[in-house]
């Protein structure tokens, strides 16, 4: 497998078969401290590109991956579950050769690093040092009401509403460029199937009762954004994760909304790895 030198993300596509597949990913760095990093429901790995100047290479291996459906795992089709997601993240673990590791959710996959750290917890493995949800979908699935589902349904792969709802993820006070840069990027980089798959895990899944009764001792950062919607700000966060999670950790973002790795990169690198350093 290619490895990368401290300056640069190295892209690593694999042309595995359905049946046993590896996600795309990109590794940055070559520390001992190995850490996963999985994307939103709106943007492939490429998201975190704006973070990668302020990661400290020399302590830490970073490999941002590709979802199915998206980036260089456009080309995998699935069932687009959490729990499919997860057995993909540890099957890279596995291929990557990582004992132990740290794992990044954001948004969707936010909800992705919980079903990772129950599976983790409840089987005895305990692979995961930490687990980092950023602007995270609870457990339980996004609080949405029917008008805010219809909206999120009808937005995928349509460029106005995908334009309008980057502006709402971020508070509606960054430029009309935005919307356009995040939406070019989104439709190059991902599939409508795939959407769509991925909308029915975050808006209807509900794993929360195995939270629960697994009682996860693994040490969670929940960061959240002062600017984003309802379902993803303090109030939510703290009565879901702070409620199942007896080791979570909460920060928020006074300057962001759903996406601090673009609004405050260096602040959010700050937070992520001063987190990791405490549980290396």
């Amino acid at each position: 497998m290619n490895t990368s030198r401290s300056d640069t993300l190295v892209t690593v596509s694999h042309a595995a078969s359905q049946d046993v597949p590896i996600l795309g990913h990109g590794v940055y760095g070559q520390g001992g401290e190995k850490v996963l990093v999985l994307h939103d429901w709106m943007g492939d790995s490429a998201n975190y590109e704006p973070l990668i100047p302020y990661l400290e290479p020399s302590t830490y291996t970073y490999v941002f991956a590709d979802a199915r459906g998206y980036g260089t795992s456009r080309h995998l089709t699935g069932a687009y579950s959490a729990e499919e997601v997860t057995a993909d993240a540890f099957r890279l673990a596995d291929k990557l050769g990582w004992k132990r590791f740290h794992v990044v959710g954001h948004s969707m996959t936010g909800m992705v690093v919980q079903r990772m750290a129950v599976d983790d917890w409840t089987s005895g493995a305990k692979r995961l040092k930490s687990v980092v949800a950023i602007t995270p979908v609870s457990a339980d699935g996004y609080p949405a009401d029917e008008g805010t589902k219809k909206f999120l349904w009808d937005l995928i792969h349509q460029r106005d509403l995908s334009e309008q709802g980057f502006s709402m993820l971020t508070g509606q006070r960054l430029s009309p460029a935005w919307g356009r840069v995040k939406t070019n990027r989104h439709f190059q980089t991902s599939t409508a199937e795939a959407l769509k798959g991925y909308y029915r895990m975050w808006l209807e899944t509900d794993f929360s009762a195995e939270v629960r009764k697994a009682e996860v001792g693994t040490p969670f950062l929940v960061i959240g954004g002062r600017r984003d919607l309802p379902g993803f700000q303090e109030e939510h966060l703290r009565k879901t994760f702070g409620t199942w999670y007896p080791n979570a950790e909460f920060t928020f973002i006074t300057d962001a909304g759903h996406y601090p790795m673009h609004e405050t990169p260096v602040y959010l690198a700050s937070l992520v790895e001063r987190f990791l350093e405490v549980h290396c």
